[in-house]
């Protein structure tokens, strides 16, 4: 049936209103909606999208990404300069040959990479973390971002009878026969960073030194190596784990290899809950797995234990 005039006359009124309760509710967005969507916005004008192929896996990411971290290769990679001459697939994209599952976890991290973070995340399996440490360095990323960074570092408390020169960077042992604590001035609850300590002994044919971290908040005391939460190694191929000598001799291969004038390189790695010690002279490195939730929770100190007269640590800072 049709509809009369007075009906189409309705129906047209209705349309409009329909057309105009549409119109009137477009509002513009929040801040809220502006600040969640503003990051998917960027035009590919402003920050172009790059094809990659990596090891026969296509990839895809914006060039900011990979420019992150400047002089690198993959930041050299998108400039006017390399971009025509650096290897490209049948299809264009950008080839490496490199393996795609370290790279992919190393380009997530670069897509989350700000000023604050110091150093990528490693992998948990040893195999995969010197994998993709390789990796890190044939694209010439810095050193301190994927091994650590060598901190400032300098001794600022002691217990007994330690006397601290050279601008705290060297603790002397400077009385009798007796245990004495120093510890570094910095806390380390994050990233990996590594000390540099130089070892001298005159008076003892075996070096007694302890050296390891403690909790920062673990009170001192003579004996600081038997502390519930000190960890680290000492003389006559002791491991101390949570105070105690580890009831394994050598444990981690360790046979107490310190000897005076050796330059060691102390290790702590936040990240993935270890310590370790690398002799330079001997080239041997050792590690103890922390406990961080029963044993040594965060933060840590640097913790130096020296025995006899003359014996001393001296911090080797960057210059």
């Amino acid at each position: 049936m049709s509809s009369s005039p007075a009906q189409k006359t309705q129906e047209t009124t209705n349309n409009k209103d329909v057309v105009g309760s549409s119109h009137s509710s477009v509002s513009s967005p929040s801040k809220f909606e502006t600040k969640l969507m503003s990051p998917f916005c960027t035009s590919t004008e402003d920050d172009p999208i790059i094809l990659l192929n990596i090891g026969g896996v296509n990839l895809s990411t914006r060039q900011s990404t990979l420019t992150c971290i400047p002089n690198t290769v993959l930041a050299l990679a998108c400039t006017d300069s390399w971009s025509e001459k650096m290897a490209h697939d049948n299809d264009g994209r950008l080839f490496f040959d490199l393996d795609p599952n370290l790279f992919q976890y190393l380009l997530n991290q670069l897509r989350e990479w700000s000023p604050k973070r110091k150093v990528f995340e490693l992998p948990r399996n040893e195999f995969d973390r010197q994998r993709f440490c390789s990796l890190c360095y044939q694209l010439n990323f810095h050193r301190d971002l994927f091994d650590g960074i060598n901190r400032h570092e300098k001794f600022n408390k002691t217990f007994g009878h330690i006397l601290l020169d050279e601008k705290s960077s060297l603790a002397i042992h400077a009385s009798s026969y007796r245990h004495a604590e120093c510890r570094g001035m910095n806390v380390y609850s994050s990233g990996i960073n590594r000390i540099i300590l130089s070892l001298k002994h005159d008076s003892i044919e075996k070096y007694n030194t302890f050296i390891g971290i403690i909790w920062s908040t673990s009170p001192m005391q003579e004996k600081s190596f038997e502390s519930s939460t000190a960890y680290g190694w000492a003389g006559e191929k002791q491991v101390f784990l949570k105070g105690l000598p580890s009831c394994v001799e050598g444990y981690g291969g360790y046979d107490s290899d310190m000897c005076t004038n050796d330059t060691i390189e102390l290790t702590l790695n936040c990240q993935l809950g270890f310590i370790s010690m690398f002799n330079y002279r001997t080239k041997k490195i050792y590690q103890i797995i922390i406990d961080t939730r029963e044993g040594c929770p965060f933060p840590w100190q640097l913790h130096i234990n020296l025995f006899a007269p003359g014996d001393c640590v001296k911090i080797i800072n960057p210059t």
